[in-house]
């Protein structure tokens, strides 16, 4: 078994207390988790090459606590200013856009995630970043043009990469680099990373974290033309 699996079960747990005590956000959560999940295989496959060590007998081996740990990720940063800071989504004023609608903003949304794909890739082939900077600068760059677009998300979005950051790094602190150092120790591939490294976790991990939490977190919201009350 993966020690790693031991943080996607804590992550697992965290979004099903969520889920049960938190009614209104559970479509919203349901949705992203499953665009996590969608997501993450793509995003292992990427990192495989100077991130994260999840290659075995030269293929990219993605095991299922990445797939949990991902859509758990996904669905908790979806949700989380709104759990904790006690907000809740209304239709926004004015607005013309049908949220029912529901093949309007799924094709919004997957056309969001691919230009977030194509900004990553470009950063990696033009500017030479590593593959986890490009899909944090990617990230980056999507969340603030939700932000530009929608500036009363803007409380949203940091928020939620906030607590995002926090939460990844608290678990994986507690039930990864503690428990199991010597298996943290060649999770990353340290020698393709910047050196910044924050309780035995390096900084790239904590900003992927805040940057999934600070374009995800808003991105229902955007897609759906809400705004929090």
């Amino acid at each position: 078994m993966s020690s790693f699996l031991i943080v996607s079960l804590v992550f697992f747990v965290i979004w099903l207390m969520i889920m049960l005590f938190s009614s209104e956000t559970r479509r919203e959560q349901v949705i992203m988790s499953i665009v996590g999940l969608v997501l993450s295989p793509g995003i292992l496959i990427i990192v495989a090459s100077d991130f994260r060590n999840v290659v075995a007998n030269g293929t990219a081996a993605i095991g299922i606590e990445d797939l949990l740990f991902a859509f758990s990720l996904f669905g908790i940063a979806a949700v989380i200013y709104q759990v904790l800071v006690g907000r809740h989504a209304h239709k926004l004023r004015g607005s013309r856009f049908e949220s029912t609608h529901i093949g309007h903003w799924i094709g919004h949304l997957i056309l969001i995630l691919g230009l977030w794909a194509f900004a990553s890739l470009l950063m990696i082939h033009v500017f030479a970043l590593s593959t986890i900077q490009s899909l944090i600068v990617g990230g980056l760059l999507i969340g603030m043009y939700v932000i530009a677009e929608r500036h009363d998300l803007l409380m949203n979005a940091l928020l939620s990469g906030l607590f995002t950051a926090a939460l990844v790094f608290i678990a994986e602190q507690i039930f990864f680099v503690r428990l199991f150092p010597l298996d943290a120790a060649t999770f990353w591939q340290w020698n393709a990373l910047s050196k910044f490294v924050i309780g035995g976790i390096p900084l790239e991990e904590i900003m992927w974290a805040a940057v999934v939490g600070f374009t995800i977190g808003p991105m229902y919201e955007w897609l759906k033309k809400y705004e929090m009350r």
